[in-house]
């Protein structure tokens, strides 16, 4: 199997199971085909893309830090929810600016907890 000389790709193995006459089926753990290597960075590059937007958004004053904390751990707003434990609506209020900048220190806490960040950080995003 070819193997893409880019560095994230030596992480992406597969487990592979070959069938051989005399010693019937064996497992391997080998790098993924090239077709799924490339699957894999189209969609990081989407994730990277969609990063920048956010990043963009936030400078502008139209999110707040959390959207780009977020979008950096592949969250989508139900689920950021159900980690916080508060309704979907709030979320979605703390991702305005306006929202965010209302928040109680212990929900900074939670939400910096989440993204495995110090509160300060998530107060003042490092891009």
């Amino acid at each position: 199997m070819e193997t893409n000389e880019d560095p994230i790709y030596k992480y992406n193995r597969e487990l592979f199971y070959y069938f051989d006459k005399e010693k019937g089926y064996t497992q391997k753990v080998d790098y993924q085909v090239v077709e799924n290597q490339t699957i894999i960075k189209q969609s990081w590059d989407a994730a990277e893309q969609r990063l920048e937007q956010v990043k963009q958004q936030i400078i502008n004053g139209k999110l707040s830090p959390i959207a780009y904390y977020m979008e950096k751990a592949l969250m989508e707003v139900p689920m950021l929810a159900a980690y916080m434990e508060i309704w979907s609506w709030r979320v979605k209020h703390h991702l305005k600016p306006k929202g965010f900048n209302k928040l109680k220190p212990e929900l900074l806490k939670k939400y910096a907890s989440i993204f495995n960040i110090p509160v300060e950080e998530l107060k003042n995003p490092i891009f």
